[in-house]
């Protein structure tokens, strides 16, 4: 039993409607604030127009008006760029400058696809049947991945960034991106398998999952704030001349540097100065408390710059600052675990206890650091 076309082309058109209303909405929320969602905006618009053609044939529309094939609506060199800038920009490097070079092949795209678009019926046709538009379309799909992969590897230099300068990186990892990335190369496969078959159960299962990515994008896409980095508050401070320690550390326990970090080299010493300073102010502040801690916080009350201290922490302990702060959280919880008077305190409750903003941050250093979840560690010292 073959699926009708018209249905198909329903749930197609349903994709196109809900793409436009986000992006109507993404514009509604566009704002010097808020400038990448113009980019996120774009590829949804992008992403939704791919089907038109499609509709149009299953509907019959092409039969009747030919001079509507090859709608210049294609734009697999144009749609993921958008993508790849949006990333950019809202990630934890979104000062720098974004890849705008991405965006050329599908600037060159748009205008061959019109001048395409303008040309005579019959010279269309021929082309719609010839090896160029399968090396077209295979060569755009390629493109799509290439740039998926692109950004695949962003998110991860982005994560690695921000578990170096944030204690509570849940919601600032950009995994939602990831994830949809990963989808998006999948169906671009699914794609290219599609161009060379003919199946109706499988176009309609390919056009299903293009509705959800359009749903997926721009629900996340809305929600999704920037993320500034804590070390760009510091960045005034980049443009000092260079100069090592200045002072030995104080009474108060605090060592002062001058504020050029990026160029500077660390020696091993200077390194495990700084460690020793930091550990002895965590310890006896015990502010590894505050869920929200960031590496500005510690880097304000040591009066040492938070790259240093960043630097510091990777090299001589060999571990980020959100995983040098859990450390500390886990240990706590593992003493209030031992704390009779906390028998009747939940799990959930002992990890907010110790700093942790959440269940699954608390899970998921407990069992990083103790190879165990804290529900088994507390029956087991029970």
């Amino acid at each position: 039993m073959e699926i009708n076309y018209n249905f198909i082309s329903i749930i197609e058109i349903l994709g196109v409607i809900q793409g436009l209303l986000f992006l109507t909405m993404l514009l509604l929320l566009h704002s010097k604030k808020n400038k990448p969602t113009l980019y996120l905006g774009i590829f949804i618009l992008l992403f939704s127009l791919e089907p038109i053609p499609n509709i149009l044939d299953n509907l019959g529309l092409l039969d009747q008006y030919p001079q509507l094939e090859l709608l210049p609506v294609h734009f697999h060199f144009l749609a993921y760029p958008s993508f790849y800038i949006y990333i950019q920009k809202i990630s934890v490097f979104g000062n720098n400058t974004p890849s705008y070079w991405s965006l050329a092949p599908g600037i060159l795209e748009v205008v061959v696809g019109i001048v395409i678009f303008l040309l005579p019926i019959d010279l269309k046709l021929k082309l719609k049947a010839s090896w160029y538009a399968m090396v077209y379309f295979v060569i755009g799909l390629g493109y799509s991945i290439w740039v998926g992969i692109l950004i695949i590897k962003w998110i991860h230099h982005h994560k690695k960034e921000i578990e170096n300068q944030f204690s509570f990186v849940l919601h600032k990892q950009l995994n939602w991106a990831r994830l949809f990335t990963y989808s998006s190369i999948g169906f671009q496969l699914l794609l290219m398998i599609n161009f060379f078959i003919d199946d109706s159960y499988w176009y309609y299962f390919v056009i299903i999952i293009n509705v959800v990515l359009i749903y997926w994008v721009s629900f996340k896409g809305i929600v999704q704030e920037n993320i500034t980095s804590l070390f760009s508050l510091f960045s005034q401070l980049d443009t000092q001349p260079h100069s090592t320690i200045i002072t030995e550390p104080s009474a108060s326990n605090s060592i002062h540097f001058a504020e050029k970090t990026k160029s500077d080299v660390l020696t091993s010493g200077e390194m495990f100065k700084i460690v020793k300073i930091v550990d002895d102010y965590i310890k006896s502040s015990q502010c590894y408390l505050k869920d929200n801690l960031t590496i500005i916080d510690v880097a304000n009350a040591i009066h040492v710059h938070p790259k240093r201290i960043s630097i510091s922490l990777n090299k001589q302990k060999g571990k980020n600052f959100n995983n040098y702060i859990n450390k500390f959280r886990v240990e706590k919880a593992k003493a209030l675990f031992k704390d009779n008077s906390l028998e009747n305190l939940s799990v959930e409750g002992i990890g907010m206890e110790a700093g942790f903003h959440s269940k699954a941050s608390f899970y998921n250093a407990f069992k990083k650091f103790e190879g165990d979840t804290p529900a088994n560690y507390r029956k087991l010292k029970g």
